[in-house]
């Protein structure tokens, strides 16, 4: 096994687009493009390799669904005020729940994100906001720049506003209750359809205190933004090589490059080395035993995700 490079998926979106850079959702499965593994589609891959590509502890608890989606999102103008369900109230529908995470690689002067409550509130006083197409009295509006993240999880009402460019790593599901989209058409020129007492009963009600993650990152270390069971996400600022090793995580390793450009090399005999640009991603193996990480820009930023 050795680093997979994917080709990006580009979806146009009524309000910008995504480029959905790892992916087993659906028909938008990801492709390689690098090695002799080139043309497979991920799902063909882990078929195949099964824990040698996921680990074994991933494998066991997943099987053959590849667990996450990353996606670069290009924010043109606002997206709608959703909601996403967790994995018990998902599971209800025999859907997957989806919990994620932003990190915010270009934000333009308005750029903001919109994330929780700005008080405690509840679901009589949410339908009748909506009904008075007043909801955005309660919700928080945080504005944002680059390096800024946000964690998401299931039940939390959010959206992303225009001039915010994100990279977003969540859960393997495209489940969303939209409470609200500016009454806007979509690219078919019809309505969006909204999602109200789906997400009414999801939505967590009380005010949201901190819609920003808190960090401290020094160059060429790791820094923690995101703990959660379904993932954990780490930042890196790379000026100098960085080894990271993995024969300890019994998980695949996906990183995100959010700034710059990185060579990417492996101890391994069979692993050529792979040069990830912004917004590019690639997927580390559960079996190989680590990377070495090398800038080739003056400064490069990648965001590192595994189980």
């Amino acid at each position: 096994m050795y680093p997979l490079l994917f080709e990006p998926i580009v979806l146009p979106k009524v309000w910008g687009s995504e480029s959905w850079v790892l992916s087993a959702y659906g028909d938008n499965a990801s492709v390689v493009r690098n090695g002799f593994l080139s043309g497979n589609t991920l799902p063909e891959v882990m078929e195949i390799y099964m824990d040698e590509l996921l680990g074994g502890r991933v494998y066991d608890q997943y099987g053959d669904t590849f667990p996450l989606l990353c996606k670069f999102i290009h924010v043109n103008d606002n997206l709608s005020v959703q909601v996403h369900p967790d994995d018990e109230a998902a599971a209800r529908q025999g859907l997957s729940g989806k919990t994620e995470m932003w990190y915010v690689h270009e934000a333009e002067p308005e750029a903001g994100i919109l994330l929780g409550f700005n008080r405690n509130t509840s679901a009589e006083e949410v339908r009748s906001l909506l009904g008075e197409n007043r909801i955005m009295d309660v919700l928080r509006r945080q504005a944002v720049k680059r390096g800024d993240a946000a964690y998401i999880p299931a039940g939390k009402v959010h959206a992303l506003c225009k001039g915010t460019h994100v990279a977003e790593i969540q859960q393997n599901s495209d489940v969303t209750y939209r409470l609200y989209d500016y009454n806007r058409v979509g690219l078919d020129g019809k309505l969006r359809p909204l999602h109200v007492e789906e997400a009414l009963e999801v939505l967590d009600y009380e005010a949201e205190q901190e819609p920003l993650l808190h960090y401290s990152c020094g160059e060429n270390e790791a820094a923690n933004l995101v703990q959660d069971p379904h993932f954990v996400t780490n930042l890196l600022r790379m000026t100098h090589p960085v080894e990271r090793g993995m024969g300890g995580l019994d998980s695949f390793v996906v990183y995100m490059c959010v700034a710059g450009s990185v060579r990417l090399d492996c101890p391994d005999d069979d692993c050529e080395p792979v040069v990830l640009q912004t917004e590019d991603a690639v997927l580390i193996p559960a079996a190989l035993s680590g990377v070495r990480l090398t800038p080739i820009s003056d400064k490069a930023e990648l965001l590192e995700t595994y189980l």
